[in-house]
């Protein structure tokens, strides 16, 4: 959570460079924003502010569904372009928050508010659930970063190995465990055909008001599919609404940044060895963003909030909760008479 944008003058210049790294050519917005994600630019506002520029100088020449680099963009001209951009854009005091929080937000607004808001103290279990969940997104960003480089039975082994060692004293699953998943995982892109994986990267919308880093984004020829992995088990009753709204939350990030709409996104679990799709729907992201307007308010009243109001608050978040002694300290202060 933080308020305005973070763009720096560099992402500038890396849209700058890969342009003139096609001058004379037509390229196709599709190619020039994977381009952009793979060199880390987050924002395609960003990239369409800077088209914009260079368009009203004649540097370019804007197609339908694709642009025409008419000629090299100077150094000089490049730094202008980014001192009126980053001017313009560092105005903002608009709220950023993750697809996280939004969920994070719905179970308990006082978790997020003690969290982000106060900075409380985060206690957090010195060996369980959370290493092993860090440990499963290691594995998969190892995996799909060398997708190329090493056999897949080798690579699986490796990635497995690498990330159980780098939380050795910490995790409870198995090396064998995370293989296991891995070969799963392998057959779902595998049929999907995917043109191209990404993992961690970080996608940031200035229209919305939203930042964050799906687990995986997977794009083929008609659909991009945001993929984000959960540690637990698939509830009986069916995805928990936390985890519903930041899948939601990511699938408008992915559409904000390639402007194209998500028709679906998996959420896999590791525990129960589940795979789930989400259809998105208008109704799903008018409730997602409903819930980020709830975390404004919040934040803009600038009191402590209540408890979540689930009934099953204490088993389902307390327990787990990493501020809980702040939260504690809170309810004791309250009875103060």
């Amino acid at each position: 959570m933080r308020v305005g944008v973070e763009f720096k003058d560099k992402d500038i210049h890396t849209i700058i460079q890969i342009l003139n790294s096609n001058v004379g050519k037509e390229i196709r917005i599709d190619d020039l924003l994977v381009q952009a994600l793979m060199k880390n630019i987050c924002s395609s506002d960003l990239v369409f502010l800077v088209l914009q520029r260079l368009e009203e100088g004649n540097y370019i020449k804007g197609k339908r569904g694709s642009l025409l680099v008419n000629e090299e963009i100077e150094k000089e001209e490049a730094e202008k372009i980014s001192r009126i951009i980053l001017n313009k854009i560092s105005r903002s005091k608009k709220l950023f928050v993750t697809p996280l929080e939004v969920g994070k937000f719905f179970q308990c607004p006082r978790r997020l508010f003690l969290e982000k808001v106060v900075l409380s103290r985060q206690y957090k279990e010195r060996k369980g659930k959370t290493w092993d969940g860090e440990a499963i997104h290691l594995a998969v960003n190892i995996f799909i970063k060398n997708l190329a480089k090493m056999q897949i039975e080798q690579l699986m082994e490796e990635a497995a190995r690498r990330a159980v060692e780098k939380f050795k004293e910490r995790v409870t699953i198995r090396k064998g465990e995370i293989i296991d998943f891995l070969e799963r995982f392998y057959e779902l892109i595998k049929k999907e055909g995917f043109s191209y994986i990404f993992t961690e990267k970080t996608f940031e919308s200035i229209k919305v008001g939203l930042v964050g880093t799906p687990d995986i984004v997977g794009i083929k020829a008609s659909e991009i599919i945001p993929i984000d992995i959960k540690l637990g088990e698939l509830s009986k009753k069916g995805v928990k609404e936390e985890h519903l709204l930041q899948s939601v939350g990511e699938s408008i990030l992915v559409e904000e940044f390639f402007r194209k709409k998500v028709s679906f996104s998996y959420l896999i679990y590791f525990g129960s060895k589940s795979l789930v799709k989400i259809k998105l729907t208008n109704e799903l992201r008018r409730k997602f963003l409903n819930y980020k307007r709830g975390i404004e308010r919040m934040c803009k009243l600038g009191r402590i909030p209540g408890k979540g109001k689930l009934p099953n608050l204490e088993r389902r978040v307390c327990l787990g909760c990493h501020v809980r002694p702040s939260c504690e300290n809170i309810e004791m202060l309250r009875r103060i008479r």
